[in-house]
């Protein structure tokens, strides 16, 4: 009797058991991106571009041109076009890579599918604004922008990136913050305006997804 009954007993055991196993797996927590730290310097700074090809979706909030799509394409190693439309505008902006620098190159307003320029045309073109700049750590400053952080964890709302570059600037009353995911490029910006209510004015942009 007493050895149906410690059989009883491990059954309902291992059934219980069985049971937090199935709902612990039937959970699907954000896909994370980026665990381990990157040696941020020793990395090219191609790599915080999307894929040549991919078209980026940003889901926005706090205004109706916040959500838009960048089309990435790759002119050389050293030159890469994106076509932003946000359904109000559609801008095509070059960037140059340098081993130091990305520094916009190019950005005009342009048609649902503009033709690109060649890369030798691309190299002609003079430096408007840098984007970022090594070394990549907390502390650097140009052109009015500081990183603030080089290990930000970002949710996104489907995926979690870690170890991602942040990096704020304010001019007059707004200050926009921007992060950037090895591997991936710009994974959200947020621009917040002092008004004169107790809560400022946010506006953000948030990448969706990469095809």
């Amino acid at each position: 009797m007493r050895h149906h009954v410690l059989v009883l007993s491990l059954a309902f055991l291992f059934f219980g058991c069985s049971e937090e196993v199935n709902k612990e797996s039937e959970q699907s927590p954000l896909p994370v991106e980026d665990k381990q730290p990157v040696e941020q310097d020793q990395t090219s700074l191609l790599s915080y571009f999307p894929p040549d090809g991919s078209t980026a979706y940003f889901q926005g909030e706090g205004n109706e041109f916040a959500s838009y799509t960048l089309q990435t394409s790759y002119l050389d190693s050293q030159h890469i076009a994106q076509i932003e439309d946000n359904g109000g505008v559609t801008l095509l902006k070059i960037y140059r890579i340098s081993d130091s620098s990305i520094d916009l190159v190019y950005r005009e307003p342009v048609d649902s599918k503009p033709s690109l320029p060649s890369a030798t045309e691309a190299a002609s073109y003079p430096v408007l604004e840098t984007i970022l700049q090594k070394p990549l750590k907390v502390g650097t400053s140009f052109q009015g922008w500081t990183i603030q952080s080089t290990t930000a964890t970002v949710h996104t709302g489907t995926t979690v990136y870690q170890n991602a570059i942040q990096l704020s600037r304010t001019d007059d009353k707004v200050t926009t913050t921007k992060y950037f995911a090895h591997g991936i490029g710009l994974i959200r910006s947020e621009d917040t305006m002092e008004t004169d209510q107790e809560e400022p004015f946010v506006v953000t942009s948030t990448l969706q997804k990469i095809e």
